[in-house]
Order: C-alpha cells, then structure tokens, then sequence
C-alpha cells in the first residue's frame, strides 16, 4: 500500500467526519423555508412536551411547535424543526475514546472549526464569530459561541454550546433562518437548561442491517459483501477499486488492487505484508508495526494485521487484509474510531471474508 493510499484511506475517513462536524455547525435546512412574513405571524404554542433521542440518551422540553426532524442526511443524535423550518435544534456528540486521552474540549472545539471550514464551497462565506460566552449546562461548564454565516443571497444565524461528560464531547446548536435577536439568544438560554444527558453510554446512530449486498469492483474483477444499508462512495479521490461505507456510524471500507507487475514481480506476501504493517509505525504516537497473522479467504491466502493512526488528535483503527491472486495483491480495509472498533472487529472480519474474485 502506497503513501498516497494510506492518504486516500486517511482522507475518506476524515471527509464523513467532516461532513458530520458540519451538519453539527452552522446548519442550513434541508428543505425550502417559507417568508419572512409567515413565520413572524406564527402563533407560538407554549404547551411544554419533553422529547427525547431515539435510544434516550438525551432529553430536552421545549414547546410543541418544534418537531423531530425525520430526514436521513447527516443523522444526529436528535434534530428538530419548526414546522415552517425557520428555526432548527440540532444536538449531536463524539466519542473521546476516539480522540487522543490528553484531548480538551478545547482541543474539540478547535478540530471541529478546522474541520467544518475544510468543507466550505464557493456558495458558502465563511463563519464571523459575532461573541462568545459561559453556560451551565445539565450541570457542567459549556462554552458558547455566537455567528452568522450566509449561503448564496441568505443569512444564516447560529448559536453552538459544547460540553463535556465522561465519555462524550456533546455540541448543541440552534439555527435561524434570519440574523438572530435577543430573543433568539434568549430562547438558546432557556432551552440550554431543558436539556439533560440520560444515557452517556458509547452507542451507533444506526445499525448495520443484518442483510449482506454484494458489490462488484470498477470493472467487475471482484465481489464483497456489506451491509445493505452501508453505501458506495465515489470521493473522486484516486487509487481505490472500492469505496463503501455508513457515514452515520463512521464505517468505511475500501479495496485496492496492486499489480504485481508495477511492482517487483519477485515480492512474496510476506514481503508485501511487512512493508504494509511498516508504514503504520508512528513513533510520535507511541504507535508500533503490528502483528500480522496469515489467513485464507476464497482461496487466497492472505495476512491480516490492525494498523492505527492518528490524524487530527483522533484515532483511527484498520482491520487490513492482504490476499495475493495470480497476478496482484488485494488490500482490503475497514477501518473506524478506536473508540467503537473493538464493537465492530468481528463484523468486519465477517464482510472481509466475503471477498471473491470474480473469474475472467
């Protein structure tokens, strides 16, 4: 595996990363709002009504007029609208396992503006950070920061608080379709103090369906089984044959296929291996070569190793898999937060083994 695919493995991971940093930020709804004039003429219904995330790890009461948002892109642990989608709550949270253990919420607060600022496009202006302040939140020291930012012709004002607990960084935004007034800043006060974690126990947003989909290679030289809900991705980032993933749950995979001829044509599988499990020493991260130990998949002997990196104070773990055919060498990689892996290991072990190459 060569320097720029570990980069291509490196980037695919931090792209869904980074598209769930955003949808936490500075959020633009998803569907049309209505005027101005509509919204303003809304009668508020103050009826309280206590909601909750789908597996209640959270709560927070607030007035029947917010809804709990249904839509898929981007999930969260809990996203909710007023019904003409002026205004949005989105409450979302990263496991710190994931993270190196000296990291802050600080340090978050720092990777999650990088990360977000990393993924602005042309129709997207920059972020202006109009103040900053402190809230107790569900009893713990939250750091608040206020802005706007506009897409295309509209403005967009925000409202984000981060917390910390145990096991989790936990960021709270509020979104308005229009620049925000002190009663908008008002509102964020008064619902800050109706939230509360109930469960801060790591879990998915999503399961992986128990039903396995096959998937062909780019020119249909192999087959592998995932998930039926996980999803080709096409990052336009060269080198891979195979991108699949469930960005809910930052499950990846990719495959690459290694001409013998472009390289030595005298390389062993041992030989392959051990210059693979090499390029994951990071002595900086106190990070060693892992152990390989061989397998055979389909026919194809192979060698399997768990390689870690860090890019970003986050850790990333790969279950790496190595098989030889005639005449190429097959690297397979599923790869997650260290904070989950240990959960997904065996399933990852389950899809590689499902790999066959086609015959030509």
């Amino acid at each position: 595996m060569s320097n720029k695919r570990m980069i291509h493995t490196i980037n695919l991971f931090m792209v869904g990363v980074t598209l769930t940093a955003c949808s936490s930020s500075s959020g633009i709804p998803n569907t049309p709002a209505v005027s101005k004039s509509i919204s303003s003429e809304k009668t508020v219904n103050e009826t309280p009504v206590t909601i909750f995330s789908k597996n209640k790890e959270v709560e927070i009461t607030l007035s029947s007029d917010w809804k709990v948002s249904t839509e898929l892109t981007n999930p969260s642990l809990l996203k909710l609208a007023l019904v003409d989608r002026t205004k949005s709550i989105r409450i979302d949270r990263v496991n710190r396992a994931d993270y190196l253990p000296d990291t802050s919420l600080t340090d978050y607060m720092a990777i999650h503006k990088k990360n977000i600022e990393s993924t602005q496009g042309p129709k997207r202006k920059k972020d202006e950070i109009i103040r900053t302040s402190n809230l107790t939140i569900d009893k713990k020291k939250a750091y608040v920061k206020e802005g706007r930012t506009s897409y295309e012709r509209n403005q967009f004002g925000y409202i984000t608080a981060y917390l910390e607990s145990n096991y989790h960084f936990y960021i709270i935004t509020y979104t308005s379709m229009y620049e925000f007034t002190l009663a908008d800043r008002e509102f964020f006060e008064k619902m800050s103090q109706q939230f509360g974690i109930l469960n801060d126990e790591p879990s998915d947003l999503v399961l992986s369906s128990t039903d396995l989909t096959s998937h062909q290679g780019k020119y249909s030289q192999f087959q592998i089984r995932t998930p039926s809900n996980w999803e080709v991705q096409d990052f336009e980032l060269r080198g891979s044959d195979l991108d699949i993933s469930l960005q809910a749950n930052n499950d990846y995979m990719s495959i690459y296929l290694e001409p013998k001829e472009e390289s030595d044509s005298d390389l062993t599988l041992e030989e392959y291996g051990r210059y693979v499990a090499e390029m994951y020493a990071d002595p900086e991260n106190s990070i060693l070569v892992p152990e390989r130990t061989s397998v055979e998949i389909n026919g194809l002997k192979g060698i399997q190793m768990e390689g870690y990196q860090v890019v970003n104070k986050r850790k990333i773990v790969q279950l790496h898999t190595i098989l030889e055919a005639q005449d190429h060498f097959v690297e397979i990689v599923f790869y997650t937060g260290e904070g989950r892996y240990d959960r997904v290991k065996k399933e990852y072990q389950r899809y590689t083994s499902t790999y066959k190459e086609n015959k030509r």
